[in-house]
């Protein structure tokens, strides 16, 4: 196992929870339907578990407030984006099980925390002078492109049927995002295992594109936003790993 599982596990959840906020945002339902709280509610947890795995990290949850003595250490900053995404979450919940309709503004606002959310966590990474991979130019790209495309296909899986645009929206992020992962590939060759995760990732994402074009036209939305999303889930995971692999530590 990778030994930055937790800030792995972390990145992946947070960031979906994020791309999800921005698909939502861009897109919203025209009927919220029975269940409005059902989307922030998974957003929440999302962050939630993801935000736990982080503090997994320091090795014990004591070290949390060394952390917290520095405002201007990358965990601190991610920590407070992350905290800030579940703010809205929260208040996107509170509000959708009272009112029983989503708000636009508060959606909005998650997407904004979700971007700053997405750029801080990026950021860290490409700091990181002490590993030449990380800080290469198609680092930005691979966490923010992976973010937007999975979170926004998870969106799909609670958007009106059919949205075309929406679809179309995941299908254009899906394919720049695998070909910012042949880019990655090629900037992590020679370096073993993450060349294999990469390059699956780089499978998942273009059988992602293609599932994204198809939907929009699919009279099974349902079925096939869900598989849409599985498929780019499966990406960045495994995009990610690979990401990781190269840690110094």
């Amino acid at each position: 196992m990778i030994s930055e599982f937790p800030l792995f596990v972390f990145t992946v959840l947070t960031g979906l929870s994020a791309g999800a906020y921005v698909g939502a945002a861009l897109f919203p339902k025209k009927d919220d339907g029975p269940r409005p709280w059902l989307f922030p509610l998974v957003a929440l947890i999302l962050v939630g578990v993801g935000s736990l795995a982080a503090i997994g990290h320091l090795g014990r949850p004591g070290m949390v407030m060394n952390v917290l003595n520095n405002p201007t250490a990358s965990l601190t900053l991610e920590g407070i984006t992350a905290g800030l995404l579940a703010l809205v979450a929260v208040v996107d919940l509170a509000l959708c099980a009272s009112k029983k309709k989503a708000n636009r503004a508060v959606r909005i606002a998650g997407a904004i925390a979700g971007v700053v959310c997405m750029c801080v966590v990026t950021s860290a990474y490409v700091s990181c002078y002490g590993n030449p991979a990380w800080t290469a130019a198609c680092t930005w790209p691979l966490f923010v492109l992976g973010d937007l495309a999975a979170g926004a296909a998870l969106w799909m899986c609670f958007a009106d049927m059919p949205n075309k645009p929406l679809a179309t929206l995941v299908a254009v992020a899906a394919l720049l995002f695998a070909v910012v992962l042949v880019w990655q590939a090629v900037t992590f060759a020679g370096l073993g295992k993450p060349f294999g995760f990469i390059v699956c990732g780089a499978v998942f994402a273009i059988a992602g594109a293609v599932g994204g074009w198809a939907t929009a036209s699919t009279h099974l939305w349902n079925t096939a936003a869900k598989v849409v999303f599985v498929l780019l889930a499966v990406a960045l995971v495994a995009s990610r790993y690979g990401f990781y692999l190269v840690s110094i530590l």
